[in-house]
């Protein structure tokens, strides 16, 4: 992930009738120019852009923008694509993940 974007877990509730499983709603930033591509999601994900403008592509698919106020997901695949739309202005998203506790909803290619 780039250095420069923030996730911040906003709040994590445990899933009524699935034991073992939690919803988490994390506060995503990626300043101008930012790019969190090439990493995997093992669960679904589903987001909306409040501020600026995201381009998404999963495995070989092509990208996709989003802007303020869609709505978008991330599939339970290669996130290819994960980059700030603009070079000047900051992008900001939510997004809602419901995972087994304990478990990435995220994986970051190893360094």
């Amino acid at each position: 992930m780039s250095a420069e974007v923030t996730r911040v877990l906003l709040q994590t509730s445990p899933v009524e009738g699935l034991p073992g499983w939690e919803t988490r709603l994390f506060l995503i930033t990626y300043p101008p120019g930012a790019d969190a591509s090439n990493h995997s999601h093992p669960v679904v994900g589903i987001g909306l852009v409040l501020e600026g403008s995201i381009i998404s592509a999963f495995d070989d698919d092509p990208e996709e923008s989003f802007t303020a106020g869609q709505s978008f997901s991330d599939r339970a695949s290669f996130h290819r694509v994960s980059r700030n739309g603009s070079q000047t202005e900051p992008m900001k998203f939510v997004i809602a993940y419901t995972v087994r506790v304990g478990e990435p909803n995220t994986v970051w290619p190893r360094e």
